[in-house]
């Protein structure tokens, strides 16, 4: 299939909507049912929409809290610029600003990928500098 771009900016707003929220539900229907996140091949790595709101709900429960820093819509995808607040004991504690991409497909989120610097995450959505 041809990837075609659109216009992924009424989705990013969903995105926004449903992260200020906390509301997964809403955030589970903006993804596809064969979403990933992560390396696959990993046993960590999220293979469909269960395994992605499984693993957001977990961190929830770990009370690991998150904001959206910025959030920009590039030809491929969204770009989401995340402050995350883990908790002091965990190992992750200092890791607190990092990217989410969203690959767009047909309307929906069809990957998650991580990414340390904005400039690989803008790349990635095709976000020019």
């Amino acid at each position: 299939m041809t990837q075609i771009p659109r216009d992924n900016r009424p989705l990013a707003e969903q995105v926004r909507e449903a992260f200020a929220a906390r509301d997964l539900q809403a955030f589970g229907a903006l993804l596809s049912d064969d979403v990933t996140w992560g390396d696959v091949d990993m046993p960590r790595g999220c293979r469909n929409r269960t395994e992605v709101l499984t693993t957001l709900n977990s961190l929830l429960d770990k009370q690991v809290d998150g904001r959206i820093t910025e959030l920009e819509t590039g030809e491929a995808g969204i770009l989401c610029g995340l402050a995350v607040e883990w908790p002091k004991d965990d190992p992750r504690a200092g890791d607190t600003e990092l990217f989410h991409v969203y690959m767009v497909r047909d309307g929906k989120i069809y990957q998650i990928r991580r990414y340390d610097d904005r400039d690989s995450a803008a790349a990635a959505v095709g976000i020019r500098p």
